[in-house]
């Protein structure tokens, strides 16, 4: 027979391939499980990240009259007098916090731009309680990772939610004009 590679004979080459076998598909059954395992932790992220969306949605919902009139400068100024009324908004930017992160962190938002703008929106409705140094305080900033902390003042400062240039905080505030 013929001389293989490096004078071994194709025959000792091949005995021990087939000895390698066992050690090579172990090898690569580790790497497919480490593959799926990290695919799986991203999808159950993705749904526990979604589960607190759609949990904040849902206090919203119940909370709408206060959630709104924090829109402009105005009526969170006068939001900010009503005691019971600012501890529920403040409650209810702790709940949009945790939930944004939670997407912020899981979601890949450059590549997925709705939940971007989804992201971006729900955090514009907080915009003057954010950019209230008294409100939104250095010492909270932190409970935050840092990068959505950025994205979250980024957001504060250069994006409007649309109802906000419509005023309906303060349209919202003057229940006569539900009644009617």
């Amino acid at each position: 027979m013929a001389a293989g590679l490096f004078g071994v004979s194709w025959t000792e080459i091949i005995d021990y391939l087939i000895k390698l076998a066992p050690a090579a598909s172990i090898i690569g059954g580790i790497f497919a499980a480490r593959a799926q395992l990290r695919n799986n932790r991203r999808i159950n992220a993705e749904t526990i990240a979604k589960n607190h969306y759609r949990e904040m949605l849902d206090a919203f919902l119940k909370n709408a009259d206060i959630v709104y009139v924090g829109l402009n400068p105005a009526s969170f100024a006068e939001l900010k007098k009503d005691i019971p009324s600012y501890r529920r908004y403040r409650l209810l930017f702790t709940v949009m916090v945790f939930a944004m992160q939670e997407i912020y962190l899981t979601v890949d938002l450059k590549r997925e731009k709705n939940w971007e703008h989804a992201t971006r929106v729900i955090i514009s409705l907080f915009k003057h309680f954010i950019l209230s140094p008294e409100d939104y305080t250095p010492y909270q900033q932190p409970a935050v990772t840092p990068g959505f902390g950025a994205f979250l003042m980024d957001t504060a400062r250069n994006f409007d939610h649309a109802m906000a240039r419509t005023s309906v905080g303060q349209y919202l505030k003057d229940e006569t004009r539900l009644t009617q």
